[in-house]
């Protein structure tokens, strides 16, 4: 029995290696190579980071007083405020390969806020005193945003997107000095909520399969800045001054997303070796060789022996 087992064991080595021989005799192609996986450029949640500068305008600005308090002639002469630098994060969600969405917050560094306002009185030399006010302003800005992707050539993908949200602007330090008639009054902290929203557009690029790089413009409006009521120190009579402007900002963006999704993986396709073998019919001297072409279809020369007879 164990001679027996053994004698199989032996013919099918040896069929392995005749199957191998012929297969190499014949040339095979090598097998085809295996795929590269398609690495997909959506799908997934994602992390982001910020940082930029956003150059500040004020909008229009207003005052009000006490209701029985009147101040004749009120002007705003000048107005201005410094720019603003932020960080920010946020997580979002690439939908498909052309729209994608996060939410963001954002801590604004405080800018300096400045206005010249003036007002009709007969006893400045002339004819009108001038307030200077001042104040810090910072702001937290929470937005929801929406973009889409336009495509991507050369490793550049720009884009467009709109933010929705809700800011928080503190005005701090808030002064009013009348330097004609020597008055002055300062006002405390004060926080608004206000409605934002935010208009994008920018461009990508892949730094890697998952890290994307991202530069853009920004417009964003932060809504209403409103002060405390300023409290007079050295005059008869105080209108607890009450100032309030609107707040945008051009910002440029510097920004960074991490795609949290692995790797794309695929299923190689499986490699199948076919051994081919080919039983050619032996000749009178045992060899195989190739069977000529019957009838008058063989055109090649004819073998002949010495002494002149075919071969």
């Amino acid at each position: 029995m164990a001679s027996l087992k053994a004698l199989v064991i032996a013919g099918a080595m040896a069929i392995a290696a005749n199957g191998a021989v012929f297969a190499a005799d014949l040339g095979l192609p090598p097998p085809p190579p295996m795929p590269e996986p398609v690495v997909a450029e959506f799908g997934g949640w994602y992390l982001r980071g910020d940082i930029g500068v956003g150059i500040t305008e004020v909008g229009s600005v207003t005052s009000t007083f006490d209701a029985n308090f009147v101040v004749p002639g009120l002007r705003v002469d000048r107005k201005y405020i410094t720019d603003q630098y932020f960080v920010g994060a946020g997580f979002g969600y690439a939908f498909n390969s052309w729209f994608r969405a996060d939410i963001t917050g954002e801590y604004r560094t405080g800018s300096r806020y400045g206005s010249i306002l003036s007002y009709s009185n007969g006893t400045c030399l002339s004819g009108r005193c001038y307030n200077n006010y001042s104040a810090d302003v910072t702001s937290a800005v929470f937005l929801a945003n929406g973009y889409v992707d336009l495509g991507t050539w050369y490793g550049l993908t720009p884009f467009v997107g709109v933010g929705l949200g809700f800011t928080n602007n503190r005005v701090s330090n808030m002064v009013d000095v009348d330097h004609q008639l020597g008055g002055y009054g300062y006002a405390g902290d004060k926080s608004k909520t206000n409605f934002a929203w935010a208009l994008m557009a920018g461009l990508g690029y892949n730094v890697s399969q998952n890290l994307k790089l991202e530069l853009g413009y920004r417009y964003l409006n932060l809504g209403d800045v409103e002060s405390g009521p300023i409290r007079c120190q050295n005059t008869p009579a105080c209108g607890n001054e009450i100032q309030k402007f609107g707040l945008s900002s051009h910002d440029i963006r510097i920004g960074m997303r991490w795609m949290l999704g692995g790797p794309v993986a695929y299923a190689p396709q499986p490699l199948i070796r076919i051994f081919v073998r080919i039983r050619l019919p032996p000749t009178r001297r045992g060899r195989a060789t190739a069977r000529r072409p019957p009838g008058p279809a063989w055109c090649g020369p004819t073998r002949r022996k010495p002494d002149g007879r075919p071969a």
